[in-house]
């Protein structure tokens, strides 16, 4: 068997024809249209066997049959018969696909996972793919610090997910220099994201709502959702890469829109490129009570942010007239630990 042959078959039975199909299939276009003895000899398949496989063929679309004495078989055109059965086999395979996914998610869903939620993968195919379910499935901002080959990757995910979303925001800082980078034709065609560039960092992750992060190693990723890691992997990313990184574009905001967070510093930038637009902002933040440690809304609009060394906050007046100064996670000497902040812009 010459090497054409040997990848036609292999193809053939990677997409169903399995067994003596293939071979006959393969015959019957190089005899054109014969007998099912011929056909046997020509194939190397057991007479007793031929009908049976010819049948098959015949099930699937690949071949016709002109009745009479003795019987005569000819092969469909490939490029109408095989496109047909490909297109047919691919769509039964996801339709089963599917109905298998949705057997094995209620099972998924069923077990209660104990802590710590620390998962590690060896497959970087299979880590993309479960980054993009993140990223697609953020409920309100994130950051990621990538190499080009990995944002590459993650590209189309993340910016059909920020176009759809006007209120999700996400900051980005690149580990690699943005010349020639086609990558950033698109993130600055976006008025939700922010972009810094660190091309001296190594470190590869993503943390999305506060609640989930993956770290890219060079022969692992590691996925969490434990909070003291979700805090750490915060705690570097702002000031280890974003704090020092150089920023390349800003957030390009609009009045009326929600604009949602969950990290404080990121709030901060964008209210102050808001406000650089000239526009007043007002916001809603959850959190916590520093001093009492209790749950609390608050809501007005921003007198003033400030930024001093590692502190950033900012300073709202209620409709009392009331002014309450917000942190960011572990804040100490402000009113307000803010955990979740909605903005928007007049």
């Amino acid at each position: 068997m010459d090497r054409v042959n040997k990848e036609v078959l292999e193809f053939l039975e990677f997409i169903g024809l399995k067994g003596y199909e293939g071979k006959a299939y393969l015959a019957l276009l190089t005899l054109g249209e014969s007998t099912a003895p011929r056909i046997s000899s020509k194939a190397g398949i057991p007479l007793p066997r031929i009908y049976d496989v010819l049948n098959s063929l015949i099930s699937k679309g690949l071949i016709e049959v002109k009745t009479g004495r003795p019987r005569i078989y000819k092969a469909i055109p490939p490029r109408i018969a095989l496109n047909y059965y490909v297109r047919k086999y691919v769509e039964d395979i996801l339709a089963l696909n599917k109905k298998v996914i949705n057997k094995l998610n209620k099972l998924y869903s069923s077990v209660k996972y104990e802590r710590p939620l620390i998962w590690l993968s060896r497959s970087l195919e299979m880590s993309i793919e479960r980054a993009k379910d993140m990223l697609s499935n953020m409920d309100v901002d994130g950051f990621m610090t990538i190499s080009e080959n990995i944002l590459n990757k993650l590209l189309d995910t993340l910016y059909m997910k920020l176009l759809r979303d006007p209120s999700a925001i996400f900051t980005i800082t690149l580990t690699f220099s943005p010349t020639g980078s086609k990558a950033l034709e698109k993130l600055f065609n976006l008025n939700n994201v922010d972009v810094r560039t660190f091309p001296t960092g190594i470190i590869n992750a993503i943390e999305t709502d506060l609640s989930n992060a993956i770290v890219f190693g060079k022969t692992y990723t590691l996925f969490t959702r434990e909070w003291e890691l979700i805090l750490l992997v915060n705690e570097t990313f702002y000031h280890g890469y974003w704090r020092s990184a150089k920023r390349i574009k800003e957030f390009n905001v609009s009045p009326n829109i929600p604009y949602k967070t969950t990290h404080h510093w990121l709030s901060i930038v964008l209210i102050d490129d808001g406000m650089r637009l000239g526009y007043n902002a007002w916001v809603k933040v959850k959190g916590y009570k520093v001093k009492l440690n209790e749950p609390v809304e608050v809501e007005g609009y921003v007198k003033e942010t400030k930024v001093d060394g590692f502190i950033r906050t900012f300073t709202i007046e209620t409709k009392g007239g009331e002014e309450i100064l917000v942190g960011g996670l572990g804040a100490s000497m402000e009113d307000v630990e803010a955990r979740y902040i909605e903005i928007m812009f007049s």
